[in-house]
């Protein structure tokens, strides 16, 4: 019987998929040759950062322990949003304030703590209020400005209501224009429901300490515990007060008292051992791979420079913050890309070994292979995805290495190594079958 005539995807694919990762390879390593430091945001165990104490701006403001809590998970929020992944939030309930420490920015270069806590956003009261229009002459106006420019004034009937009573703002789309999402928890939805079925058709005014953000008027009393915010919005504006209203939950302003720069516990020298002994670890896992398991390790090497550089480049494109925990994970998801490789190999070595042609062994591994690959990657994710959900700071750190490592390894490594492999299985000075494990079998005299 003749053998199908190898199409010209196939006697290609080999050359297109090692270009792309080349591609992808270069593109991080010139990234991180120009950018160096600030190619990436660095845990404080690596660069250092920022410690700030934050308490109560009013003297007169005792906060409850209630209250600390509440503050501190709002701060802990806009670190997750700003992908802070390495921070500690303390409260020291004895002198009522709390405790923050964050690494600097990647592309930070005056390590100016000042600047740098500005990054927290806003630390003012978020209020609801009724209010009604004014005129700027009018005692306690406040004016309501659009891009710098003010369009009205307003001044304050009833203040019912603050910002720590908003479970989530957002940015949307309805019907055509942007809006803004707010859902509001159990006692902010019963006290937003008291005034607006009051005050049908009069206006509740959204105020940061004492600046007037944002006015609406109430169109039907709402109950629900949720509503939105309409006017004419820009995509831009509408994330703009999404993100003010979230950053303003807050039970009482609060001001930064203390600030100063924190000492990286490892140092930039520390890193540079780390990326040495990573390169020569490396190097040593590929000639392995070429040396024992040829050509489905010479594949196996480009997957692994793929899925190395591609956690790299993710990690930068979503600003996401590497710390020791996060290049523990960055190890680990490619010793489990090693392991992938490895039993793919094997499984391919034995069924040319069970007399199988070639191309028959390559899919028959694969297929051999992959309930082991998938249950290794599965139940390692779970782990990942447990600690996203539970877990806080430098954990965070730890499962987005990991859970991109495994995406990365199960998503295209494993995709990209089969299309090589057959790819190169069509040419005949590459077919040998001792080239992907074939051993004779010994005759018996």
């Amino acid at each position: 019987m003749r053998q199908r005539k190898a199409s010209l995807w196939q006697k290609l694919s080999f050359f297109i998929v090692v270009a792309v990762i080349l591609a992808i390879v270069a593109y991080t390593a010139y990234g991180i040759a120009t950018m160096q430091n600030s190619y990436m945001r660095f845990g404080i165990d690596i660069k250092g950062g920022v410690s700030a104490t934050f308490q109560s701006a009013d003297d007169s403001v005792n906060p409850t322990d209630d209250q600390l809590e509440s503050a501190k998970s709002v701060i802990e929020l806009r670190l997750d949003g700003n992908n802070i992944l390495d921070r500690t939030v303390t409260i020291d309930r004895e002198n009522k304030n709390i405790l923050v420490e964050f690494p600097w920015q990647a592309n930070e270069k005056d390590f100016d703590p000042v600047a740098a806590i500005s990054e927290l956003g806003e630390t003012a009261q978020l209020t609801f209020n009724v209010v009604k229009q004014a005129e700027s002459t009018d005692k306690g106006a406040y004016p309501l400005k659009y891009d710098g420019v003010t369009v009205s004034h307003y001044t304050v009937t009833d203040k019912f209501m603050t910002g720590d009573h908003v479970k989530e703002a957002a940015a949307g789309y309805l019907e055509g224009e942007y809006i803004v999402n707010l859902e509001f928890d159990s006692e902010g939805a019963k006290l937003f429901g008291e005034k607006t079925s009051k005050n049908v058709g009069g206006e509740i005014g959204i105020m940061m300490d004492d600046t007037l953000i944002s006015v609406a008027t109430v169109q039907t009393a709402i109950t629900e515990g949720s509503c939105y915010i309409s006017g004419s919005f820009t995509a831009d504006e509408s994330r703009d007060l999404a993100a003010k209203i979230n950053s303003g939950a807050l039970p009482f302003t609060m001001e930064t008292t203390n600030y100063s720069s924190v000492s990286a516990t490892m140092g930039t020298q520390a890193l540079n051992i780390m990326l040495l002994a990573g390169i020569i670890a490396l190097f040593i896992i590929v000639a392995f791979m070429c040396i024992y398991y040829r050509v489905p390790g010479i594949a196996a090497s480009f997957t692994l420079l793929l899925q190395t550089a591609g956690q790299l480049l993710i990690f930068h494109l979503m600003g996401l913050t590497l710390t020791l925990p996060g290049i523990a994970g960055i190890i680990l998801s490619i010793g489990m890309g090693v392991d992938s490789n490895i039993i793919i190999a094997e499984r391919i070595k034995e069924e040319i070994n069970a007399g199988k042609t070639l191309k028959g062994a390559i899919s028959a591994g694969y297929n051999r292979a992959f309930s082991a690959v998938l249950d290794c990657n599965v139940t390692t994710a779970a782990v990942g995805i447990l600690l996203m959900v539970f877990g806080t700071g430098a954990m965070l750190s730890f499962a987005y290495t990991l859970l991109i490592g495994i995406f990365l390894n199960f998503g295209l490594s494993i995709i990209s190594s089969k299309l090589m492999l057959e790819s190169l299985a069509t040419y005949k000075f590459m077919s040998n079958p001792k080239f992907y494990g074939y051993k004779a079998a010994k005759e018996v005299e």
